[in-house]
């Protein structure tokens, strides 16, 4: 049996590479402008339509079942694995 062709420092031969398609091209460049568009967006402050705030009161957001409850995330020690 002979022994496989070696290439430099004694490590199997590369195989050859695949050709990029067009459409991964694309697809990398339209991913790589949204990306700028949003770093862009960010940097100079562009925003969207200013959203109105409610003014909700303290009693409601603290109430059990209440908008962003504290009651509900369990406290305490809850056991392991």
């Amino acid at each position: 049996m002979t022994e496989p062709a070696r290439g430099p420092l004694g490590l199997p031969p590369t195989p050859p590479g695949r050709k990029t398609s067009a459409l991964v091209i694309a697809y990398g460049a339209f991913g790589a402008l949204v990306v700028l568009l949003y770093l862009a967006s960010g940097l100079l402050g562009w925003n969207g339509p200013a959203e109105e705030r409610t003014f909700m009161p303290a009693g409601a957001r603290q109430a059990p079942g209440g908008y962003r409850t504290y009651h509900f995330w369990p406290s305490g020690y809850q056991g392991g694995k």
